[in-house]
């Protein structure tokens, strides 16, 4: 092999290798992100029917990107969760004047551990898996009043957090698509499944095992600091 083959192969080597350590030099992204959540229950009871219900989220979020596309990150959160079952309403003799819906509301203090992929540049890719531990923070009962005709007229609000399990444990799924401004600056859309693992309840000999389940809806924006995807 002449002098100039050698040259030339050891400039090829030393350039792919420089390539592949930027390439996994590691980044990070700062962020916050805020939706909606529509929250349900999956139980045992197949004759207890439950209603959706829409609360808040809002997180502030923290990824670590390694070779230009594996996340590793967490969030600290604030999440409410819930679900409502009918009841019937009825007068003081038993008679039947209606149907309301019985509201249950929880919020959590939530700590999500994701691991996720992120794919692209200027317009990007992402989704992530994630193990979601949640302490509770309150738990409401709503209770509708109703006139003598059965019409709601308000409801009355009840604290049930003694009656509520202190920890949620849950994992969930998130997918999105965002663009990225100024080279650092990450605005993005997403959506994630959510699923509770442990019982909303805290009692051992209730034959009821509900847990929560959802699909939250964001809106967020990350910051990028270190070695991004434009240096």
């Amino acid at each position: 092999m002449n002098t100039f083959r050698i040259i030339t192969l050891t400039s090829v080597i030393a350039l792919f290798s420089t390539f592949s350590l930027k390439a996994q030099t590691p980044y990070r992204q700062f962020g916050i992100k805020a939706g909606m959540n529509i929250s349900n229950i999956t139980t045992n009871l197949s004759a207890y029917t439950t209603k959706d219900i829409v609360g808040g989220n809002v997180s502030l979020t923290y990824d670590r990107v390694h070779m230009r596309f594996l996340t590793v990150g967490g969030e600290i959160n604030l999440v409410q969760r819930g679900f409502s079952n009918s009841i019937m309403i009825t007068d003081s003799v038993g008679t039947q004047l209606g149907i309301a819906e019985l509201r249950n509301k929880f919020n959590y203090f939530s700590l999500p551990v994701k691991l996720g992929v992120q794919l692209g540049n200027r317009a990007y890719i992402f989704g992530n898996v994630a193990f979601v531990p949640g302490y509770l923070l309150k738990a409401i009962a709503e209770t509708p009043v109703v006139n003598a005709n059965g019409q709601i007229i308000d409801y009355t609000w009840q604290d049930a957090t003694e009656t509520a399990s202190q920890f949620e444990l849950s994992t969930q799924i998130e997918v999105g698509i965002g663009v990225t401004k100024a080279k650092r600056y990450k605005f993005y859309v997403s959506a994630a499944k959510q699923q509770g693992w442990t019982n909303l309840f805290d009692n051992p000999a209730s034959t009821f095992n509900i847990k929560s389940t959802g699909i939250i809806i964001s809106t967020g924006m990350k910051m990028e600091f270190g070695k991004g995807l434009f240096k």
